[in-house]
């Protein structure tokens, strides 16, 4: 087989802290794009300043597009087109009609696609999904996801470039729902808040099923927090550092039950490398439709709820 060979496209804050670091730890062949990055980048075999020129001449297999959201499904629909197979950070796609024709794409050139959605290949997950036992036990999950202010020459706060807390943060929001609940939603509700230039800087979800509960409440702006808990008949479930784990250190999983709280350690992990092996896997195995289904999810449930602000684009 072929040995894998990634071509980055963007140099990216996320490129640079984590995936280039899983790409040296483990060997893996890459070349960057990057229009604003000129420097020598340690390990890259080539690097372009032109997207189109590097897609066409950098003889790699899969694409990872790391751009502004603006920029996403263009360059994913020529690497689809011409052979690659296309990881994407979130979100992949502003719009589900743009979501399904990559997907048509990909399945039409038997292509891999995924949007780099990868906090859930955490540990953690793993502990919480283990202490679960049975999902059913899960009466109600409250996420609460704020961040400080990005400032305002971030790409986070660029209307022009699809910045804002829905498209950085709804990709988490509907992800909850496909890993912990994916049933049939009886109600939902979302309310969100723009700032002067009528971006939004942040909403509020409130998702009902025949007998279960999603609240939470994503935000820019505001004290650091970033937490998820489960409300089951026995006892609680809080995790922190939930969408961003660092992967250099040990996280606490709490159990809370009455009055007491019993801490779990979870140990050091990296999710974005465990989530790189399983596409790499994915690959070799031809199983390229994998992520298919959960692209769809997510991108259906986001469709439903933010369908308001949809309206807006």
């Amino acid at each position: 087989m072929k040995k894998n060979y990634i071509l980055l496209i963007g140099y990216s804050n996320i490129a640079r802290k984590r995936i280039i670091n899983v790409f040296l730890k483990k060997k893996i062949l890459f070349c960057v794009a990057s229009k604003s990055f000129k420097k020598k980048i340690k390990g890259a075999k080539k690097q372009f300043s032109n997207y189109d020129d590097a897609l066409l001449n950098s003889g790699a297999n899969i694409a990872y597009i790391s751009l502004p959201n603006s920029l996403h499904f263009d360059l994913a629909k020529k690497a689809l087109l011409l052979g690659y197979h296309v990881l994407i950070d979130k979100p992949m796609c502003y719009k589900l009609s743009q979501s399904r024709e990559l997907i048509l794409l990909a399945k039409q050139n038997k292509r891999l696609l995924s949007e780099a959605i990868f906090y859930n290949y955490h540990d953690q997950i793993k502990k919480i999904n283990h202490l679960l036992k049975n999902k059913d036990e899960i009466k109600a999950i409250k996420v609460n996801f704020t961040i400080p202010l990005p400032p305002k020459n971030s790409l986070l706060m660029s209307k022009k470039l699809r910045g804002g807390v829905i498209m950085d943060m709804g990709p988490y929001a509907a992800s909850i729902h496909r890993i912990f609940f994916n049933q049939n939603i009886t109600y939902s509700r979302m309310i969100f808040k723009k700032n002067k230039d009528n971006l939004p800087t942040a909403f509020e979800l409130k998702v009902k099923y025949n007998d279960k509960k999603y609240s939470g409440l994503f935000k820019f702006g505001g004290k650091y927090i970033n937490q998820v808990e489960f409300f089951t008949h026995k006892q609680n479930f809080l995790i922190e550092r939930v969408f961003s784990p660092p992967d250099d250190i040990r996280l606490n999983l709490k159990i809370l039950k009455k009055d007491k709280i019993k801490k779990i350690i979870v140990k050091k992990d990296n999710c974005f490398e465990n989530y790189l092996i399983e596409v790499i896997n994915k690959i070799k195995d031809k199983k390229y439709s994998y992520y298919y289904k959960q692209i769809e999810s997510d991108h259906s449930f986001r469709n439903k709820i933010e369908k308001k602000y949809l309206k807006t684009l």
